[in-house]
């Protein structure tokens, strides 16, 4: 009998046969694809350094940027010697370049103070960690703000010396003839725990107004003034200093130079009547060009 011939396997490829072959593939694609996406393209993990994280989740709380969330705090616990709390949180790819030195950071939470309410929000949000980003070199470490930092404006800066600060604070306001030209900054005691040192800021246009003979005093409350024919004067700054306190003062006529940063002065406790007379005429080089035609006064005709 003669032989027949064995048959021969037919491979055939079909659909399912790439099916099969694809999945894997693209599953370890897609695998590289995040562990790329972890390493390469994923912002810096900072750690923060609060005195109390109080307010804080993590998963739950938020680094913020000019309303932008740019990153998530991640965890929190206590550094060894129990001082503070670290803070890690990481930051966004496209926000990576504010983990640099002279950063700042603060947390937003809902705070009261006579005459200002801030933080509102985050009664339902949340405590949020708010930056302010610097220009130093790289960092992924930092000790934050007991609280927001004062916005950077051009300035003259001035101390004032007081025996008691009264209802005054920081962003008390300073004013210069019922305008606001000015706020507080911040304010400590003198080394020698006599008196109270006023850190205060005059805007740059307003900076020419402050002289070396001008007069400050706590404009905050209300001033009663009973004159034997005149009666009972009653007088204030504005309605918020009857809250909150309030700076004012005033130039003579025949002013001095112009203050210079860390000049000081005294505060007094009310104003002499003087001083409330005093008008002399300045100009205001730093007003733009739209209020300084508002401050103009028009020609009278005294025909």
């Amino acid at each position: 009998m003669s032989e027949r011939p064995l048959p021969k396997a037919k491979i055939e490829r079909t659909f399912l046969n790439w099916f099969f072959w694809t999945l894997p593939v693209a599953a370890a694609g897609l695998c590289a694809y995040f562990v790329i996406h972890d390493i390469i393209f994923t912002g810096p993990t900072l750690t923060i350094y609060f005195s109390s994280a109080e307010g804080l989740e993590a998963e739950n709380a938020f680094i913020k940027y000019r309303g932008a969330n740019i990153g998530e705090v991640k965890s929190m616990k206590l550094t060894p010697d129990k001082k503070y709390v670290a803070v890690k949180a990481k930051l966004e790819y496209a926000a990576r370049d504010i983990a640099r030195q002279h950063s700042m950071f603060w947390m937003v939470q809902p705070e009261l103070k006579v005459g200002s309410v801030t933080g509102l929000r985050t009664i339902v949000s949340g405590n949020y960690i708010a930056v302010e980003p610097g220009d130093g070199p790289a960092t992924n470490e930092f000790v934050a703000l007991p609280e927001e930092p004062p916005a950077p404006v051009k300035a003259v800066e001035v101390y004032l010396l007081t025996d008691d600060l009264g209802s005054l604070q920081k962003n008390t306001q300073i004013f210069y003839r019922g305008v606001q030209v000015g706020e507080v900054l911040d304010y400590h005691l003198a080394d020698d725990a006599r008196h109270v040192i006023i850190h205060c800021r005059v805007r740059d246009e307003y900076a020419q107004l402050v002289r070396m003979n001008s007069k400050f005093w706590n404009a905050g409350g209300i001033d009663v003034h009973i004159g034997l024919f005149s009666g009972a004067q009653i007088s204030a700054e504005s309605a918020q200093t009857v809250v909150s306190g309030g700076i004012a003062f005033a130039t003579p006529p025949d002013y001095g130079p112009p203050a210079t940063n860390g000049a000081t002065f005294g505060l007094a406790d009310k104003a002499e009547d003087e001083w409330k007379k005093w008008a002399p005429t300045m100009s205001l080089h730093g007003l733009p060009a739209a209020e300084k035609e508002k401050s103009s006064l028009p020609q009278i005709n005294s025909q």
